[in-house]
């Protein structure tokens, strides 16, 4: 496998990482509080319990109950308030016509982010959904809520733990905090059956790259570059919620390639996760801004200057152009087929559009092709030893046709037109080996198929095995690189500025599309800003073949 990268030990390294504590242990509960909407004062704290000194009026309210929400029965949000990681189940209840035949409530948790992105907070959504239900129907009905965080605050069964102890909390400085803090990255761990636990985000893995299509490859470049990326769309908020986590995982430094980059980079190993936000954000999100711009080293305690990731529902937020670098603009209905399916619009904040290399489309459609095959052949050995179907999973089984590449088509609109010089390239050299396919381009795809892997490892954990995939990636990308810059440095001279030359094999090698010119500068700047290096694209701008000059680039 190219660049040393194994399929192995990246399995390895995913299972490693994550959350302090037992994955099955719930998170002691900081804070309990119920939200309801009273169409008189609009957005109230109805029911409060905090152990810690932490602000929620004027705040949790509007975090919980984002924009939108009324169109739905029910919901789930991410939020973060004040370091902690917080998480509110939504409900839409019957009401009298003073309350306009409706009844909107929330309960809502904070918990530490010492146990991860969300402080493993997933693992009480099932309860916080039950509450929200019960109070839709009588939200005076409080007494669940006072059980419930009697049960937390004592710690008995079904309760939360006392947090982590002294020599579980993630070090902060030195060689150990670097390591801890790349131990806690994921949060993904499956479960003793190969799944993950009920609710946890990362089960979205799977939607994720189907929804966002070949744009997932120019989104994680994006994250790399720990720019300021938004997504916006309608309700349900779980969703972009989920997807918000999705980036922030898959775009982390895995701890083998984070050993490779440059010394003083351990605040760009993840992309801080902001997840749901709205119009009374926009405050916070200028104030980071102005602290991003006046070069502040770190923002605030866990959010490094170069970037975050969050979504939202308020579409006037992007009309702040600069608090924001990408903007991912999703459609309002996923499970369109194929023939009309509406993929997501993704834009520069001023308003440049982004779309995917020639590259990106077939190693997306290797990928999916590669899952649904996995997928298929898990429902097909459920099916001989059960006999029957879960509603929810027989929703997901892919169509018989599903091995089709056809069924993988995928919108123009999206995706990078081949450029004239690669098709008289092509075209030259199917001439030149009379008809054969050309040599780079099965070295290509050989690679990329590398990279992939075998997806039985993972057995039913599908969605470790994408986290897997794109670690390798940024392995590959990482390694690469370093390789160059240690070759340069070797054969430096005094005339040597330190400008790294590379050419078409050296950017087909990091999984990049050699044609394509946002991969020419997603590598100027993924370079720059983790080595502190200049790259020189123009290099070796052709190639002698059959003793005619062709472009490379």
């Amino acid at each position: 496998m190219s660049a040393g990268v194994s399929t192995a030990s990246s399995a390895t390294e995913v299972d490693r990482d994550h959350d302090v504590g037992a994955e099955t242990d719930p998170p002691q509960v900081s804070a309990l509080f119920l939200i309801r909407f009273d169409k008189r004062v609009g957005y109230t704290v109805a029911w409060k319990r905090s152990n810690a000194s932490v602000t929620l009026d004027g705040a949790v309210e509007y975090k919980s109950l984002p924009s939108g929400l009324h169109t739905l029965t029910s919901d789930l949000v991410y939020f973060v308030h004040e370091g902690y990681a917080g998480l509110s189940a939504f409900a839409k209840g019957e009401a009298g016509a003073e309350e306009r035949n409706a009844q909107f409530v929330s309960v809502g948790i904070l918990v530490s982010r010492a146990y991860g992105r969300l402080g493993r907070s997933w693992l009480l959504a099932s309860k916080l959904k039950q509450l929200a239900e019960t109070l839709s129907e009588d939200v005076e009905r409080t007494a669940p809520l006072e059980e419930f965080w009697e049960q937390q605050s004592s710690g008995g069964e079904g309760g939360g733990t006392a947090g982590p102890s002294k020599s579980e909390e993630p070090a902060t400085n030195g060689k150990s905090g670097r390591k801890r803090a790349l131990s806690t990255l994921t949060s993904v761990v499956p479960s003793e059956k190969g799944g993950l636990v009920a609710d946890h985000p990362a089960l979205s893995m799977l939607k994720y790259v189907a929804d966002l299509g070949p744009l997932v490859f120019r989104l994680q470049q994006a994250a790399l570059l720990r720019k300021r990326i938004l997504f916006i769309g309608p309700p349900p908020v779980r969703t972009c919620c989920e997807f918000v986590y999705n980036l922030s995982v898959l775009s982390s430094i895995p701890p083998h390639a984070a050993d490779l980059v440059s010394p003083g980079t351990e605040a760009l190993l993840r992309l801080p996760a902001l997840f749901s936000i709205g119009v009374h954000d926009i405050p916070e999100l200028e104030q980071l801004q102005a602290q991003k711009a006046h070069g502040a080293p770190e923002i605030g305690e866990d959010l490094p200057s170069q970037g975050w990731v969050a979504c939202t529902t308020d579409e006037i937020i992007t009309t702040k152009k600069k608090l924001f670098d990408i903007v991912v603009k999703m459609p309002a209905t996923y499970d369109a087929p194929p023939q009309k399916k509406v993929w997501p619009i993704m834009k520069t904040s001023d308003g440049t559009q982004i779309k995917a290399s020639q590259r990106d489309l077939r190693r997306w459609k290797m990928l999916q092709l590669e899952l649904r095959k996995h997928r298929r052949g898990r429902y097909e050995d459920e099916d001989e030893d059960d006999g029957g179907d879960d509603d929810n999973e027989a929703l997901l089984r892919p169509k018989a046709s599903c091995d089709a590449e056809d069924d993988l088509s995928v919108d123009d609109s999206i995706i990078e037109p081949t450029t004239w010089p690669q098709v008289a390239y092509s075209g030259f050299m199917w001439w030149a080996s009379a008809g054969e396919q050309p040599a780079y381009t099965t070295t290509e795809r050989d690679r990329d198929r590398d990279l992939l892997g075998d997806l039985s490892d993972y057995a039913d954990a599908l969605p470790t095995a994408i986290i897997a995939y794109f670690h390798r990636s940024t392995t590959q990308l990482i390694q690469n690189l370093n390789s160059i810059i240690e070759r340069s440095d070797d054969e430096e001279t005094e005339e040597d500025d330190g400008t790294l030359l590379l050419d078409k094999g050296d950017v087909s090698r990091m999984g990049l599309d050699t044609w394509s010119e946002a991969d020419r500068a997603f590598l100027s700047e993924f370079s720059w800003l983790w080595y502190g290096r200049m790259v020189d694209l123009s290099y070796r701008r052709h190639r002698d073949c059959c003793g005619v000059r062709m472009p490379v680039f």
